[in-house]
């Protein structure tokens, strides 16, 4: 059966997709590769996000080069870098990454304090940065000009709305309270929820701010509590997400508000640290891609092309499955913008990635993904909440 599903997706992405080259051989592995770089927080133990857009990203790279690679049958290769989920840490790596000869973008991934944190570096050595997860709005609503950042992943412009609406129509919820980090993402998101709650019909009476690396979040429950809230809005990693969760489910029944989850918490291993505790707590994710019941070409191609690899029962096992989908999605853009530009040099790829023709990914058909006004490729329309079971499987909720 997992055969013949792979024949399938290979089909159908046959029947649908553009190449980004005529060739009819393979890319020559002996000829100057085309390098992409990636940096995320490998080192951290509980985050998935990082191998599973590496998965995305190597799902693409052998796409291309096996369609005859790019810029007259070179081949794509990817370079990474381990920021252990440390700001200054990233932007080091950045510029290591950005001195690679024919470098033509570098992928940033979890941690949306981290690529705040690389802007400065990526106009001052003016090489993309093309955020494949990360969902604060400053990595793409900024001053520089012309930009270098590029984002396909959520915004949290409209993926903090979505999670506010999502609190009142589900859950009813009137009277809310946020758990932010202070940091670029929490200072994100508050800006959103100070700006769009009077648009919707949940209010924020109060808001409590948390630290990395803090142990309980009982004193910012308990006055949630007190201000007579009836529902949570939660932006986290996944520890931070445990810690939460264990926490609601000490409490008794009635006293357990509805949680609607910022993504990271899910982009680690989540399940594991709060396994027997997640059964107990009403709480919701947001993403903006699955696999689970998706028949988009390049969907089914990417799922079993993880499958295979990783020897994976189900797409429903695949961990951080948007983070797969949105890195292999920006490969198959960036090898657009080189066919455009007909050269490694950054600031031509650039220039390219505003002028891509219509491309049908994994997570949407881009129409085309970016202008020279919006560098987001991504909009409210791949908002889908998501609960996730002990086991760790994602499930689409209505």
């Amino acid at each position: 059966m997992k055969h013949a599903n792979r024949a399938l997706g290979l089909a159908l992405l046959a029947s649908t997709c553009s190449c980004y080259t005529h060739a009819k051989t393979p890319a020559n592995l002996l000829n100057p590769p085309v390098w992409i770089g990636f940096d995320d927080a490998y080192g951290l133990k509980t985050n998935t996000s990082a191998q599973a857009i590496e998965w995305g990203i190597q799902a693409a790279m052998e796409e291309i080069n096996t369609a005859g690679g790019v810029l007259n049958g070179r081949p794509l290769k990817l370079i990474t870098t381990d920021n252990q989920g440390i700001s200054a840490r990233g932007k080091d790596n950045f510029i290591q990454l950005a001195g690679t000869k024919d470098l033509v973008a570098v992928l940033t991934g979890k941690y949306s304090p981290i690529s705040v944190a690389i802007l400065p570096e990526a106009h001052r050595l003016n090489v993309p940065l093309i955020s494949v997860w990360g969902s604060a709005d400053p990595i793409t609503d900024h001053a520089y000009k012309p930009s270098y950042s590029f984002r396909v992943s959520l915004k949290d412009d409209w993926g903090i709305e979505a999670m506010m609406k999502r609190l009142s129509a589900k859950y009813s919820v009137r009277q809310a309270c946020a758990i932010l980090p202070n940091n670029a993402w929490g200072r994100s998101a508050v800006n959103v929820i100070r700006t769009k709650s009077s648009q919707n019909s949940v209010r924020f009476p109060m808001i409590r701010w948390y630290n990395w690396g803090d142990t309980s979040f009982k004193d910012h429950y308990q006055a949630c509590m007190d201000s007579r809230t009836q529902g949570l809005l939660f932006v986290g990693n996944e520890k931070e997400g445990a810690i939460l969760i264990k926490e609601i489910a000490a409490q008794p029944h009635t006293l357990r508000l509805p949680v609607v989850s910022h993504w990271g918490a899910v982009g680690g291993t989540l399940h594991e640290l709060a396994k027997d505790e997640l059964p107990r707590v009403r709480v919701d994710f947001i993403q903006t891609f699955t696999f689970i019941n998706n028949k988009r070409p390049r969907a089914v191609y990417l799922a079993n092309w993880i499958q295979k690899k990783n020897d994976l029962k189900s797409p429903n096992d695949i961990p951080s499955p948007m983070g797969a989908a949105h890195a292999y999605d920006t490969v198959h853009l960036i090898a657009s913008a080189l066919q455009i530009a007909q050269t490694t040099a950054p600031p031509k790829i650039r220039h390219a990635l505003e002028r891509l023709p219509a491309f049908n990914g994994a997570v949407r058909h881009y129409t085309p993904a970016f202008s020279e006004n919006r560098h987001d490729a991504l909009d409210k329309s791949q908002v889908l909440f998501v609960k996730l079971s002990p086991s760790g499987q994602l499930t689409p909720q209505d």
